[in-house]
């Protein structure tokens, strides 16, 4: 690879930090080593264990790892006969092979969601029988027990035995030489393992015994009394068959451990491989990192919100996003200084680089990456006086690496092509430099200023113009990226803004040329355009979704009262057969009292079928429930008559797609697909209403598919373009041309917004540069 591409994008860093969240050295080590897989398979491999650590964290679970030490070394040395470990080293061992069981344990547990995870982790041998073994000869501080051997529990038993036998010596000799005043100090000390009194120097031969110096001051000598001298000796022959039996236990337990050698250091690495992967779930959750689509064919590179990972540490990063269709080749980027080309270049470099090492990358789902199975690149100066390089000479020599080198797997990423040298000259050698690389079908991307490169991108379909968008009124960058159009180097502008003489400027002008200025002013111009309209589609996106919402509220209401109203009817016609029931015992006991007072039978039938029709009536209101009827949201139904925005005359809607919020209208012979948004409903007058109405519409023909506004007022070319509009729809144009001028933007203005409102109109767009430019719009129907 060209250059240091670690240091240059960023990606050293980028380990530093996910070193940050690793345990243990060994796996900070194979952080720091990452590189590029050869194959792809392992990236995928790796990517998924990767997903399925960072899946169990959004659950609140993390695998269990805890610190531990790389003790390979120790294992590859007492890989002799005769050699042990050292106590410390088994209880690193133990707290490995404990830390392998848990793992175990965890896997099988979570099994479903850490199933990438699965064949590493089989690999692991906790031994637990090795476990129990050092558990019994090393306690938790890392100190052999007692009870690791039947000696050295009788060996330590004497040790407790000889060294009370000695303070009580000791304490019996103090107390005499603290009645006579010979202590310097209160309390016994140590010098050379061996017990001994601080006596005053003037008094130290009061004590037979022997001399082990004195202070720094000559104040105090250390004398061990003769009584001690014994007990001193067994004491440290002691200790020495204490330490003898512990390097023989140390032996024995390295023995029976040493066939197990090669499981542990299994162990070791898996653990570390784990703590790796687990370090690089938390970059990824502090970075909000996804994993993209990784092909190796397709070659096809789209980034959603993506962010340089070490910007974002320093400041908020505006997200760069890219689609660049796979039969792109090269995209050139240009755009004014400091506008952000350099770091969109590296930011796709650096996201392809921790592809291809497998890492998760901070991008939004829907991103897609091709695998890359090299990069390199020219970025930055490497002028050297040792090697008598300059700008150019170092620029050329890293291209010839570059062509030496690229394939049509390798990511290209070149810095100011072109520069250094003669502009005329370092175009075309860029020019050729690219040729090459598009042929060889290398992925190429490029930062530049030269024209002719732009020029370049127009001319060859492999080759994609791109730029850095640019705010042309407040002469600052957005850090946008902007696919298929070159950008301006606003040179001119930008040094108008910062207070260049006039005259100089329009000096410069003169010079460049007329062709070159137009182009110039063309490219800001189209740059203007486009931001202009990305910003009223945000405002129109915006207004459609407070449209929805207000449907979907209003639609809620009306749910709301048509169940309300049922609900009424319900509750009304359960009253008023309660109101009935009540009136028939009233009338029954009228009719005993008529009975009573001999009224005829047939008085008191007619009565009965009376009440009894009320109460049926009653029973079957309450019975039916009116059926909510299935509409679409504006009400419209086929056989409607409406009227269509900008279109003069009534319609009848002949059919309704629900699902793309579209009707067909019928309109005087002619059956055009509207949006339902640009519908009215019209009420249609009763047959017996008719009788004397006749509704006519003529469909005028058509002279020409182009309207020439060039001239009119304001008003008198907006009401022409409407009525040229209706006509050209009724007549089935697919295409009209309408000619506007340039002039002061008043009538392109007019002409784009009425376009934009009008149903009927498919899309529209400015007419090629040699045919009317910018003053000529097409609009197809």
């Amino acid at each position: 690879m060209v250059n240091n591409i670690n240091e240059t994008l960023g990606f050293k860093r980028v380990l530093e930090l996910i070193a940050d969240s690793a345990l243990s050295e060994s796996a900070k080590e194979r952080i720091q080593g990452t590189k590029p897989f050869d194959d792809i398979d392992d990236v995928f491999q790796q990517l998924n264990r990767i997903t399925a650590l960072q899946t169990l964290r959004e659950k609140g679970e993390q695998i269990p790892l805890r610190y531990f030490i790389d003790i390979r070394g120790d294992l590859y040395r007492c890989r002799v006969e005769g050699s042990y470990l050292f106590a410390e080293t088994l209880l690193h061992i133990l707290g490995i092979l404990q830390q392998s069981l848990d793992l175990c344990k965890f896997v099988r547990r979570n099994r479903d969601s850490l199933k990438p995870l699965e064949n590493l982790v089989e690999s692991l041998n906790p031994l637990e029988k090795e476990i129990g073994l050092i558990r019994r000869v090393v306690d938790d501080n890392g100190d052999i027990r007692d009870s690791a051997s039947p000696e050295l529990a009788r060996i330590r038993k004497q040790i407790q035995q000889t060294v009370s036998r000695m303070h009580r010596e000791i304490d019996r000799v103090m107390d005499r030489a603290r009645q006579e005043n010979w202590l310097h100090e209160e309390n016994p000390t140590i010098r050379d393992g061996r017990f001994v009194l601080p006596l005053r120097s003037e008094s130290k031969r009061k004590i037979k015994g022997i001399i082990h110096g004195q202070s720094a001051t000559g104040a105090t000598s250390y004398v061990e009394p003769l009584s001690i001298v014994e007990i001193n000796n067994t004491l440290m022959e002691l200790e020495i068959a204490e330490q003898d039996e512990i390097e023989r236990i140390l032996k024995r337990i390295t023995e029976d451990l040493r066939p197990n050698f090669q499981d542990i250091i299994r162990n070791i690495g898996i653990l570390t491989e784990l703590d790796f992967l687990n370090a690089c779930t938390g970059f990824s959750q502090r970075f909000k990192c996804r994993v993209p689509h990784v092909s190796l064919d397709q070659r096809q590179l789209v980034l959603k919100n993506a962010r340089h990972p070490l910007l974002s540490l320093v400041k908020e990063v505006i997200p760069l996003n890219v689609s660049i269709d796979e039969a792109i080749r090269c995209v050139i980027i240009t755009g004014p200084n400091a506008g952000g080309k350099t770091v969109a270049m590296k930011t796709i470099g650096l996201l392809s680089l921790m592809v291809s090492c497998g890492l998760p990358v901070p991008v939004d789902d829907g991103s897609k990456i091709p695998y890359f199975d090299r990069i390199l690149m020219d970025i930055g100066d490497q002028q050297s006086i040792e090697d008598d390089l300059s700008t150019f000479t170092s620029h050329v020599s890293n291209l010839k690496k570059i062509i030496e080198t690229a394939t049509d797997r390798s990511l290209v990423l070149i810095d100011e092509l072109g520069t250094g040298t003669d502009p005329l000259e370092g175009s075309a050698l860029g020019r050729a430099v690219l040729e090459e690389l598009v042929r060889r079908k290398t992925f190429t991307a490029v930062t530049t200023h030269h024209s002719g490169l732009k020029a370049y991108a127009d001319q060859d379909p492999n080759v994609m113009n791109a730029a850095m968008e640019f705010d042309s009124t407040e002469l600052q960058p957005t850090y946008r990226f902007q696919s298929g159009l070159p950008g301006s180097s606003y040179a001119l502008e930008i040094s108008k803004r910062m207070g260049l003489d006039e005259s100089v400027i329009n000096r410069a002008r003169d010079l460049m040329g007329d062709d070159q200025v137009k182009l110039e002013h063309l490219l800001i111009e189209v740059d203007t355009l486009k931001t202009q309209i990305e910003k009223e589609n945000q405002s129109v996106e915006r207004n459609k979704k407070t449209l929805d919402k207000l449907i979907a509220e209003y639609e809620n209401k009306l749910t709301s009262i048509r169940e309300k109203h049922e609900s009424m009817d319900d509750r009304i016609a359960v009253e008023l057969e309660r109101l009935v029931n009540e009136s028939r015992s009233k009338i029954e006991h009228a009719v005993k009292d008529i009975r009573e007072k001999d009224a005829s039978r047939e008085t008191i039938i007619e009565a009965k079928k009376t009440l009894e029709s009320v109460r049926q009536t009653a029973r079957k209101r309450q019975r039916v429930k009116k059926p909510i009827p299935v509409i679409d949201k504006n009400g419209f139904l086929p056989g409607d008559s409406v009227r269509v925005e900008g279109i003069s005359g009534i319609g009848q809607i002949t059919d309704i797609q629900t699902d793309k919020r579209r009707a067909a209208v019928s309109v005087s012979g002619k059956t055009i697909w509207i949006s339902l948004d640009s519908l009215e409903s019209v009420r249609i007058q009763q047959e017996n209403e008719l009788q004397n109405t006749i509704v006519s519409a003529q469909v005028q023909s058509m002279a020409s598919f182009r309207l020439d506004l060039r001239g009119k007022r304001f008003e008198e070319a907006q009401d022409e373009l409407e009525r040229f509009l209706d006509r050209a729809l009724l007549a089935g144009l697919n295409q009209i041309q309408i000619i506007h001028g340039k002039g002061t933007g008043v009538l392109q203005k007019m002409t784009l917004e009425v376009l934009k409102n009008t149903p009927g109109v498919r899309k529209f767009y400015f007419e090629k540069f040699d045919q009317g430019g910018t003053g000529v719009t097409i609009a197809e129907l």
